[in-house]
């Protein structure tokens, strides 16, 4: 566990070294109108910094990877416990109160809920009014982002 979380935080550098041991392998060098690699003469040591520099790069997507599904994993924790939390609070609404909430959230004003559900403006109040005190909620705006969640 300790050397994923080392190489994790070393992670940023793989790319870098592996630029750098690359370029050295294919660095080029010009004399007499002849150009030939710097280290053509030893085919190995430009193998083996091709070799190394890949694997940095295989280890770099690797961990993104990792981080990447671990990432989701807790987003899809996340948002799980959110939504069983969110069911929780509106089971605690009456019938009518989830026809309003409803209502709210497929976007329509008062005037329009009142006229669908024949109901008073106080009675609209009043049921908007418990809808965010049981889901803990100050306005039509949060309801409708913590829906979209």
């Amino acid at each position: 566990m300790e050397s994923k979380n080392m190489l994790s935080k070393y992670q940023k550098y793989f790319i870098g070294i592996a630029i750098v041991l690359s370029s050295i392998a294919i660095s080029i060098r010009s004399s007499e109108g002849k150009v030939s690699l710097i280290l053509g003469e030893y085919p190995f040591v430009i193998f083996l910094l091709v070799v190394f520099s890949s694997f940095l790069v295989i280890v770099y997507f690797q961990i993104n990877r990792r981080k990447i599904s671990r990432l989701s994993n807790q987003i899809r924790e996340q948002s799980k416990i959110k939504s069983e939390e969110a069911d929780a609070l509106l089971n605690e609404l009456t019938e009518r109160q989830k026809e309003v909430y409803d209502l709210i959230i497929l976007g329509r004003t008062n005037k329009e809920i009142m006229t669908e559900l024949f109901i008073e403006q106080s009675t609209l109040k009043s049921h908007i009014n418990q809808i965010y005190r049981k889901t803990n909620i100050k306005s039509r705006g949060e309801l409708k982002s913590k829906v979209k969640r």
